[in-house]
């Protein structure tokens, strides 16, 4: 009987008090795959029976929708000016994932609108426990807008590519990202390598770097080969995952989505407010400063 009751007690209730990972992927520069990368690891995580939200805070180039292959009929300026609620926008996939669009005109509205802004925080927390996993698609490079919404949340995901220009790039992310919050954990995905081997060397040339320079170390989240497929399914507009099941690509991002799940979650971060009280916090204090290495 106590058996019993502790297995009850286990696969209900804490469903309902747990709280979502907020997981945020992004980049040093453009091009190296960071919204090919979400969208895919949003559905192998929704596929792990995970609830999974992605949001495209990508406000300049967000293209979550395109990879999805929809088209969303509104975004969260809408919700800021007031015409929708936060909820009504999201809006279902074909593939068991929900998608928030966030797109561009939202960080003047942040900066400008703080009571706003504040009842959109509330309003996330009347659903942020449906999901299990919230996965934030931020913009390439070093700017307080995308900052804004990498910092505060429980793991960063940054991916790279053995580009020189992705290489400094990165370092330069991972530079801010450690001014701005104490015991960041950093998880850097080797994106577009030959071969394992060449994703693990790129790992450990950037982590020298960063514990030289920066007094810290980096995760290491996996590699991804060069796939042919990727590209193909970019050009469909279809992800790789439902196009190319069982590509290189696709076996590669489910190592790396398990990893990300064991991966522990900080809980000093999660006290501190939900997501966008988070958000609006980081805007006031940001510190851009040595953004060079």
């Amino acid at each position: 009987m106590n058996q019993s009751n502790q297995k009850s007690t286990n696969t209900t209730q804490p469903n309902k008090l747990r709280q979502p990972q907020i997981i945020a992927v992004t980049s040093g520069k453009g091009g190296v795959g960071k919204t090919n990368f979400s969208v895919n690891t949003a559905l192998l995580l929704a596929k792990l029976n995970q609830k999974v939200l992605i949001i495209d805070a990508d406000i300049h180039l967000g293209n979550v929708d395109v990879m999805f292959g929809i088209s969303p009929d509104y975004t969260l300026v809408d919700v800021l000016k007031g015409n929708k609620s936060l909820k009504e926008i999201i809006k279902k996939t074909p593939y068991g994932v929900d998608f928030l669009p966030a797109t561009s005109g939202i960080m003047d509205m942040i900066e400008g609108e703080d009571n706003i802004v504040r009842s959109i925080a509330q309003a996330f927390n009347t659903f942020q426990n449906d999901y299990d996993i919230i996965l934030i698609d931020t913009g390439a490079g070093v700017s307080i807008s995308t900052l804004s919404f990498v910092l505060g949340t429980e793991k960063i995901i940054v991916v790279v590519t053995p580009d020189p220009s992705s290489i400094s790039d990165a370092y330069a992310m991972i530079k801010i990202i450690n001014q701005n919050q104490d015991n960041a954990q950093i998880m850097m995905i080797a994106n577009k390598v030959r071969n394992d081997e060449a994703g693990e060397s790129l790992f450990y040339k950037m982590n020298l770097i960063v514990n030289k320079f920066l007094n810290t170390s980096l995760i290491f989240g996996g590699s991804i080969m060069e796939d042919n497929q990727v590209l193909a399914s970019v050009h469909a507009q279809q992800p790789v995952v439902i196009r190319y099941p069982r590509s290189r690509a696709v076996i590669n991002m489910q190592l790396i989505c398990r990893r990300i799940l064991k991966l522990p979650v900080r809980q000093s971060i999660q006290k501190n407010g939900n997501y966008f009280d988070r958000v609006r916090e980081r805007l006031s204090n940001l510190d851009l400063e040595g953004k060079s290495a």
